[in-house]
């Protein structure tokens, strides 16, 4: 009788975030209610200022709309891909959670 062989499959380990309609909305909800209760006036993003400032964009209502966006953005694909919120609750608490690491309070 010969020896069985046994085959391993060997995943990568790593499973990228599931982004879907609902989940990102949801997240990005959460991070704009962030950024409406704190502002800009009070949060600032590491780099992203540095960087708009380095653009020369001048700072009005062009500035604001865009660091919004950015944030928004920001918050969905840090707080989805950290957190792969599988509710409501889950996707909100992202959208907010996200910018306690990576906004800082002015």
């Amino acid at each position: 009788m010969g020896a069985e062989r046994s085959c391993v499959v060997i995943g990568t380990g790593f499973e990228g975030p599931h982004f879907t309609v609902w989940n990102t909305v949801y997240t990005a909800i959460g991070a704009a209610i962030f950024w409406g209760k704190s502002g800009r006036t009070k949060l600032r993003i590491f780099c992203l200022s540095d960087v708009l400032d380095f653009l020369e964009l001048p700072d009005g209502r062009s500035r604001k709309c865009i660091e919004f966006v950015i944030f928004v953005v920001l918050g969905c694909l840090i707080g989805i891909g950290f957190v792969k919120p599988n509710s409501v609750q889950q996707a909100l608490t992202a959208g907010f959670a996200w910018t306690g690491v990576f906004a800082k309070r002015v």
